[in-house]
C-alpha cells in the first residue's frame, strides 16, 4: 500500500485512506514490454504474474509487433496494441520511434502505466503515457514522475582500474580478480535476474492498489471510543504529554475517551486524565496493563485509535480501524509507517526528518519535531479521517 503526501512547510501529512479514494470500480492499466524477441520471453513470468494479480483489472498491452502473437497465445491482457518502439534487429541501427507517438494508440487515461522493461531507455514512452500512476524499475530522485518504483541493480560487473591494467599487461590471468577489486565477488552475488526484478515491481504495484482489501474492516461504531495510546518504546517519539492533555480535553466534551497504556504508565494516565477533565474535558477513563487479547478487543471496538510511532498505531492500523500517528521526526512513515486502510500520520516537516535517533540527548534540534505537530494539527486531522474528505494544508502562523 502507499499514501497520498501532502507537504507543507510547518508538517508532513500521509494518508491511506486518500490513496484508496481514487480507485475507481475497475482499474485500467497499461503495460509497456518494447522488447525483442528473446527479452519477451525471459518475461513471460512477470507479463504472467500482472495478469494474475490484476485479474479484475482490463489491461492493455503494448509490444513490438513480432511479440504480439505470443502475448495473445499466452491471454497475458484484454487489449493488444502494436508500438514499434525499436527495430526488431538492432543490428541494423534503425532510428527509435518518438515516444510521444504512443498516445495516437492508446484510450487513455489509465489508472496505472506499468514498464515491464528493466533498461531505463524506454521511460520516455512510459511517461508519455497519460495515467494517475507510473510504476517502473527506476531511481525516483531521477524519475520523480515516476511514483511506484524499485530501485535499479546493477546489469554488468563493471571493472577497477586496477584489473584493468592488470589485462592490458596481459596479467589478469595470474592473479585472481578480487586481489585487485576486493568487491568483485560481493557484487556478483548482488546480481538479479531480470524476471524477478520485474516479479518485483509487479508485486510492489499490486501492494499499492491491492494491499488493503483483505484488511479486517469490520464496521466502525462511531459510538466507539477514542483509544488515546500517549507512550511508545522510546521517550524521542512521545508527543508531549502536555498536547495530550490538551487534545484528549477537546475530544472528550463529545466522546468517551479511554487513555491506554503498561502498568508503569498508570500514574501519568491518570494525571493526564485529571488535567484533561480540569480543563473542561467529560467522559475519560484509563486501562493499563491489559492482557493481549484485552488490548485488541478494545482496540477494535474503537471509532478512532490516536496514537505514537508505537505497537497501539500499527495494531489498530491492522484491524482497520481509523488511525491517526502522531510521528516525530526520527523514524519516516515511509519505513516504519502504520499499514491499514484508513491511517493518517503527522509528522514536523523538518529537514533532518528521518535521523533514526531514539535518544532524546543526542539530538542537536533538541527534538523541536515533538513540538511542531499541534493539539490544533491533530485535531484538524481527525475531521479529515474520519469524515473521509480531504482539507486543505494550511501552515501554522509563525
Amino acid at each position: 500500500m502507499s499514501y497520498v503526501v501532502h507537504r507543507g512547510p510547518d508538517r508532513v501529512i500521509y494518508r491511506s485512506w486518500e490513496a484508496q479514494n481514487a480507485i475507481g470500480s475497475q482499474l485500467r492499466i497499461v503495460a509497456l514490454k518494447l522488447d525483442h524477441v528473446g527479452d519477451f520471453w525471459m518475461s513471460l513470468g512477470p507479463l504472467k504474474e500482472l495478469r494474475k494479480r490484476f485479474a479484475d483489472a482490463h489491461i492493455t498491452l503494448v509490444v513490438g509487433s513480432w511479440n504480439i502473437g505470443t502475448a495473445r497465445q499466452f491471454d497475458l491482457a484484454d487489449d493488444y496494441v502494436a508500438f514499434d518502439f525499436f527495430g526488431r534487429n538492432p543490428r541494423l541501427g534503425e532510428r527509435r520511434r518518438i515516444a510521444t507517438d504512443i498516445r495516437e494508440l492508446l484510450n487513455g487515461p489509465f489508472d496505472l502505466a506499468i514498464d515491464m522493461r528493466v533498461p531505463d531507455d524506454t521511460r520516455s514512452v512510459l511517461l508519455a503515457i497519460e495515467a494517475r500512476h507510473h510504476a517502473a524499475i527506476a531511481d525516483r530522485y531521477r524519475n520523480p514522475q515516476i511514483d511506484i518504483a524499485i530501485p535499479p541493480g546493477a546489469l554488468n560487473l563493471r571493472r577497477k582500474k586496477a584489473y584493468k591494467l592488470l589485462q592490458r599487461a596481459g596479467l589478469s590471468g595470474l592473479l585472481p580478480r578480487r586481489w585487485v577489486d576486493k568487491h568483485a565477488d560481493r557484487n556478483q552475488m548482488r546480481i538479479q535476474h531480470i524476471a524477478d526484478s520485474l516479479t518485483l515491481l509487479v508485486s510492489k504495484a499490486a501492494a499499492w492498489f491491492y494491499g488493503q482489501i483483505d484488511w479486517m474492516q469490520p464496521p466502525v461504531d462511531d459510538d466507539g471510543p477514542v483509544v488515546v495510546a500517549p507512550f511508545s518504546n522510546s521517550h524521542l517519539r512521545d508527543w508531549p504529554i502536555q498536547n495530550f492533555e490538551e487534545l484528549v480535553a477537546a475530544l472528550s466534551r463529545t466522546r468517551t475517551v479511554i487513555l491506554v497504556g503498561r502498568n508503569e504508565d498508570a500514574a501519568v494516565l491518570q494525571q493526564t486524565a485529571r488535567v484533561a477533565r480540569e480543563r473542561g474535558g467529560g467522559s475519560i477513563d484509563v486501562a493499563s496493563n491489559l492482557s493481549e487479547q484485552q488490548f485488541n478487543e478494545l482496540l477494535s471496538s474503537a471509532s478512532l485509535v490516536i496514537s505514537n510511532n508505537s505497537g497501539a498505531g500499527h495494531v489498530a492500523a491492522q484491524l482497520g480501524r481509523p488511525t491517526l500517528g502522531i510521528f516525530t521526526a526520527s523514524h519516516l512513515p515511509e519505513l516504519w509507517g502504520f499499514q491499514g486502510p484508513r491511517v493518517s500520520i503527522l509528522m514536523s516537516a523538518i529537514e533532518c526528518r528521518g535521523c533514526g535517533l531514539d535518544v532524546v540527548r543526542r539530538c542537536p534540534e533538541k527534538v523541536r519535531c515533538k513540538n511542531d505537530i499541534t493539539a490544533e494539527h491533530v485535531l484538524a486531522e481527525i475531521e479529515a479521517l474520519t469524515s473521509n474528505v480531504t482539507q486543505p494544508l494550511i501552515a501554522t502562523a509563525a
